[in-house]
């Protein structure tokens, strides 16, 4: 399915599930045209392909836990009146660290939206994580049922991150994140937070960090179990996404699908690995060097870029 980047909601707090479908459908129609039985795209900058079968247009959840916020922990996390940890899911704030006031940032604006609030969790994946934090979608119920999670995103204090286990209902995020990063709103004004260019000085100090980057594909290869995406010709240096084996029946074409992102202009996220230098393990099993890694378990985490 063909998904443009300027797909958006006229008014991101429709809830209804008909009213919004009408407003994405008016939106394709505005944007696309048929010729030869093919739909094909009018462009006006670029699109976005998203390369996974899209089941999200149901704003259905699971119902979890009421309560009241008694406390905000940071960006994306909070404490309820039952003493309950809640970790809002498939989002990330900044963290709040010294010298970057992102994180207290997303702090306050959490504290003004949620704090001494009535609030319900909605469940779309895995409840818990190792710690016992609640993974869940967080609505204010007073009426308004403003959905905090959206809000996040749709101000600039929070980014997409899903996992393997927790990323229903996926396009309803993407549509917050790209208003948010085509209005320059909160954090996309801070180049730490902006997607980067797959290119060595782009990702200098990178490593580590949770990051968007972005670039053309030259090379796409399976090496044992697993699919690796160059944006360099030298392996050694450039960086590269990996996709294990066990991940890839969850793309669309499985492994063909994938390796055919060859020459391709695409955006990925995750945590950067570092480069490495050629290795020996004590077992004698030699490593080749490899520039800086993104690592991708599932399909969400990938986005086609396509340039007039």
């Amino acid at each position: 399915m063909l998904y443009p980047d300027e797909l958006r909601s006229r008014d991101l707090g429709i809830t209804n599930y008909e009213l919004r479908m009408q407003a994405i459908i008016q939106l394709l129609v505005d944007n696309l045209y048929i010729t030869n039985s093919i739909i094909k795209m009018r462009f006006r900058w670029f699109f976005v392909l998203l390369l996974f079968p899209i089941m999200a247009f149901s704003s259905l959840w699971e119902s979890g836990e009421k309560g009241v916020v008694k406390q905000i922990i940071d960006g994306d996390s909070f404490v309820l009146d039952s003493g309950l940890i809640v970790r809002l899911a498939q989002i990330e704030a900044p963290k709040i660290i010294i010298g970057d006031d992102e994180g207290e940032k997303a702090r306050k604006f959490l504290q003004e939206l949620i704090l001494n609030k009535k609030v319900i969790l909605k469940y779309g994946g895995l409840k818990r994580d190792r710690m016992g934090r609640a993974l869940a979608q967080v609505f204010i119920n007073d009426g308004e049922n403003k959905w905090v999670n959206i809000e996040l995103l749709k101000t600039g204090h929070a980014r997409i991150h899903t996992y393997k286990d927790n990323r229903a209902n996926i396009i309803d995020f993407w549509i917050a994140e790209r208003e948010a990063r085509r209005n320059a709103h909160g954090l996309w004004l801070n180049p730490k937070y902006q997607a980067r260019y797959a290119t060595q000085p782009a990702l200098i100090g990178a490593e580590g960090s949770f990051q968007l980057v972005e670039g053309k594909v030259v090379n796409v290869t399976q090496i044992a179990g697993i699919i690796k995406i160059e944006f360099g010709m030298d392996e050694e240096k450039d960086f590269c996404a990996i996709i294990p084996e066990k991940a890839w029946e969850l793309f669309d074409g499985n492994k063909e699908g994938i390796l055919k992102l060859k020459d391709m202009n695409i955006r990925v996220r995750g945590r950067i690995q570092a480069a490495v230098n050629t290795r020996q393990s004590k077992t004698g099993k030699n490593y080749r060097a490899h520039g800086p890694q993104i690592w991708l378990d599932h399909p969400e985490l990938i986005e086609y870029i396509m340039t007039k």
